[in-house]
């Protein structure tokens, strides 16, 4: 979600409905592009009206000083959307003087933010962590936690992703429970050990919309799903409605869904049953 590297760039660029986006009539630099690519990004997300957003390959800047017209993605997504947002920094790309990792954003007129734990995860082919949030809704006193997942990538070897796993499991079992959703990139298909060993803790939405795949290597169609929204299995989660990306409503008709990411989006509207003592 750092909104550059992509590959559809200057189809993009060119395309009208694209630079109307944000009413923009030329790319002067990569920041132009990279804050219609995420306004426009924001438009399809504002659709649903979402309280919990997970993101991925987020850059921030360190500090107020931005170097190269460089763009902070989850700042600038988080002002587009109108909700609050935790970044869990990783490593410092050097390249563009930013700092890469992973955020969450809340909707912070229906949520009170209570805690923020970092969730420090086994090291991979990159250093990795996951912001979790404990919140609880407006004027209701249950407390729920969310957490933005980004597993490793490495191509063959599930080991590190399995471990990274297992850690979530032991958090999830061995402290002070809350009801938990995991959302974002596992970088695991549903066959993987990884998954497996997910899914005797967390469940999620069993419809085929689900089972479609979410990624795929820049320009050719989508060929693996490695993207999910998990709901733990101790508490009475029911999923009211399950949405994949490519279903969404497209907002402009030469616009894809896959030309603004290589990953598809997943939405899901959830109800948490709780016992009132």
């Amino acid at each position: 979600m750092r909104g550059r590297y992509n590959c559809y760039e200057e189809k993009l660029k060119a395309n009208e409905d694209f630079r109307h986006s944000i009413n923009i009539k030329s790319f002067n630099n990569r920041a132009d592009f990279v804050r219609a690519n995420l306004a426009t990004i924001a438009k399809h997300i504002r659709q649903y009206d979402p309280d919990i957003i997970a993101i991925q390959e987020v850059q921030e800047s360190p500090s107020s000083i931005l170097i190269n017209n460089e763009i902070s993605t989850a700042t600038y997504l988080a002002q587009q959307l109108d909700m609050t947002f935790i970044f869990s920094p990783t490593l410092f790309d050097h390249g563009v003087h930013m700092q890469y990792g992973t955020a969450i954003l809340l909707n912070h007129h229906r949520f009170h933010l209570i805690a923020v734990e970092i969730i420090s995860l086994p090291l991979g082919l990159e250093p990795r962590n996951s912001p979790c949030l404990t919140i609880q809704p407006r004027n209701v006193n249950v407390t729920f936690r969310a957490c933005s997942i980004h597993f490793d990538h490495h191509p063959t070897d599930n080991t590190i992703r399995l471990q990274q796993a297992n850690t979530f499991i032991h958090w999830l079992t061995n402290g002070q429970y809350h009801p938990t959703i995991l959302l974002g990139d596992f970088n695991a298909n549903k066959t993987s050990t990884t998954l497996t060993n997910l899914y005797r803790y967390f469940f999620d939405d069993n419809s085929s919309d689900n089972s479609r795949p979410t990624w795929s290597e820049c320009g050719e169609i989508l060929k693996d799903k490695i993207d999910y929204i998990l709901l733990d299995r101790q508490s009475h989660w029911k999923i009211k409605y399950f949405l994949h990306g490519l279903n969404m409503k497209k907002l402009y008709s030469s616009i894809k869904i896959t030309m603004l990411s290589d990953h598809v989006p997943l939405f899901t509207e959830t109800i948490l049953n709780v016992l009132v003592k």
